[in-house]
């Protein structure tokens, strides 16, 4: 893709990344719902979590890919967290930072957090990479940048010959993620909120 550079393997810092993912999350239902009104407390909020959620690919437990113009600027990013090890650590200080950070919301994202590993593959029994993050400038989206990103996490993938999953946040990225061998799981219903939708993805 013209003035489009992919660097693979990137190593932060964290802040950039998570305000990228932020920004492009911050309009999907699933945010209005884990942060009503306030759009710029949503991003605030959400942006301080996936700081924390993306330090361990950037710590070894996976990888961050991202998408940069011929300037430098950050235009789409993805995180990959490696759980063909088993599980790794939390963030150090996860559930106090969380509270800190999220005050009157913490409810919902505690939620959220709890019904996220209540769906998540057991890695002892089915290793796998989590596409955690696939994230783009909402001013650049629908212009192959997301698209880009993931056929190069694809490519690695099928090279290491793994399996992969991901919670896709609407139906729209379900059918997204299946053009790339993703397939629907059992959805995941949040209370009082939407519906996300779990892939997986068998190794090649």
């Amino acid at each position: 893709m013209n003035g489009v550079i992919v660097e693979t393997d990137h190593t932060g810092p964290s802040g950039p990344i998570a305000a990228r993912i932020a920004d492009s999350f911050k309009d999907l239902a699933v945010a209005e719902w884990l942060v009503p009104g306030n759009v710029d407390e949503r991003r605030r909020i959400m942006a301080g979590q996936f700081e924390m959620l993306v330090g361990p690919a950037l710590d070894g437990y996976g990888h961050v890919d991202v998408a940069v113009d011929l300037t430098g600027s950050l235009l789409g990013v993805t995180v990959w967290l490696d759980f063909n090890g088993g599980h790794f650590p939390a963030p150090v200080f996860y559930e106090e930072r969380l509270a800190e950070l999220c005050g009157a919301h913490l409810p919902r994202f505690q939620a959220l957090d709890e019904a996220f590993g209540r769906h998540h593959p057991d890695p002892a029994e089915r290793p796998h990479l989590h596409l955690a993050f696939c994230a783009v400038d909402p001013e650049r989206q629908s212009k192959g940048i997301g698209t880009l990103l993931l056929q190069r996490g694809i490519e690695r993938l099928d090279k290491l010959g793994g399996a992969a999953y991901v919670e896709a946040a609407n139906k729209e990225l379900t059918e997204w993620y299946g053009q790339y061998g993703f397939a629907s799981r059992e959805p995941l219903d949040l209370p009082g909120g939407p519906q996300m939708y779990p892939m997986w993805r068998d190794k090649r």
